[in-house]
């Protein structure tokens, strides 16, 4: 082969070497955003009398109150009360309860969290554990709080992506200050509900919904709302497009409204060149690319676009925050913008993503309530 044939082939060699890089880098991208496994690292603590000391960051110094899970398989909860004191490197919280049964001073992993409750039974109100059936054949289980009353109104909750239900206990809480009864779903590809490769970000898990709704009517439910969580607020939005005749009104927590945005925003939070973020879209929405990360379907990133002025027929809450650096609160904003007639947003104090219970608590539960009322009067 002549010097130029082998130089050629050297050059298109590593062009095909490149391009095969660049696929993968995708792919890892693509599992950042459909993937089901929790991303949450464990921090190294310490315990300081009735106080623990953890690495500061935006969260952990985040004022209000949060979960800490250690032990063994990080199954010990405890609640996690005001900062004391900062450092250039730690914060210094005070420990609620129950008491952090391990050795003071002595280093421990342990994983920061939003959960305030480490149950349902943390909340002291009845519930048990029910089934729901699902069109495939199967069941997805699902906790279940009574109100008062057997006429009263029924939420729905809807956990987010790589995410137990156990989130979602927050707004139980305010759902029964403000007089609903409470079912707390799982649905494929999240946390303790059945299993996915691969989350399709409410394209095809609405399904699931759809029969925990069902089910909720056929127990009696003569009005229903969803409560519903980040992603899950597309498997709730998906819904009510589709048969918006079967749910009544929709409170959406920190919601992804439009996921060609966001994706985009995480690819330039990464300090990534802003082409990385629209490859990764288009690989997601090849059908042939898509498959590299487990999906049976490519992502619609248009159908993820709910700021669409005819994107919502029925009443709709969104509660969110500024200090929300995963999706940002300008989504909720042209949302709520887009459906002006149907929309209330709420924006709470500055909080991380999915945490305005835990930085605003009343804000966020008086937002529920108040609303609840008006439509309901």
């Amino acid at each position: 082969m002549s010097p130029l044939g082998v130089a050629a082939l050297a050059t298109a060699l590593t062009i095909a070497l490149v391009a095969i890089a660049f696929v993968f880098f995708l792919r890892m991208l693509g599992m950042r955003v459909v993937g089901v496994t929790p991303r949450r690292k464990p921090l190294t603590v310490s315990r300081e009398g009735n106080s623990v000391v953890l690495p500061r960051s935006v969260e952990t110094e985040a004022p209000g109150h949060y979960g800490l899970w250690f032990g063994e398989g990080f199954t010990e909860h405890a609640v996690i009360g005001d900062v004391l004191r900062t450092a250039s490197s730690t914060v210094t919280r005070r420990v609620e309860g129950p008491d952090v049964t391990v050795t003071p001073s002595v280093p421990f992993m342990a994983l920061w969290t939003g959960h305030t409750l480490a149950g349902p039974a943390a909340l002291g109100i009845p519930w048990r554990d029910v089934s729901v059936p699902l069109a495939d054949g199967t069941a997805a289980p699902a906790w279940f709080f009574p109100a008062e009353t057997d006429r009263a109104p029924w939420a729905v909750h809807v956990q987010g992506i790589r995410t137990s239900r156990l989130v979602t206990l927050r707004a139980v809480e305010a759902a029964q200050r403000a007089g609903y009864a409470s079912l707390v779903i799982t649905y494929r590809s999240a946390g303790d509900g059945p299993a996915a490769e691969a989350s399709t970000l409410g394209l095809s898990e609405w399904t699931d919904l759809r029969d925990a709704i069902e089910y909720a009517r056929s127990a009696g439910a003569t009005r229903v709302t969803v409560m519903a969580w980040s992603m899950g607020a597309g498997l709730a939005l998906e819904f009510a497009r589709r048969e918006p005749e079967a749910v009544d009104s929709l409170i959406l927590i920190c919601p992804a409204t439009n996921w060609r945005r966001i994706v985009r925003h995480g690819a330039e939070k990464a300090h990534l060149p802003p082409f990385v973020g629209s490859a990764a879209i288009g690989f997601l929405a090849s059908p042939l690319l898509s498959r590299l990360v487990g999906l049976q379907r490519p992502i619609d990133f248009d159908a993820l676009d709910w700021s669409r002025s005819d994107a919502l027929t029925v009443p709709t809450l969104v509660i969110h925050s500024a200090g929300d650096d995963e999706i940002p609160v300008e989504l909720s904003r042209e949302f709520a913008a887009a459906h002006p007639e149907l929309v209330s947003l709420v924006e709470t104090k500055s909080a991380p993503h999915g945490w305005e219970p835990n930085v605003d608590p009343e804000g966020f539960a008086d937002a529920i309530s108040n609303w609840s009322t008006r439509i309901e009067n």
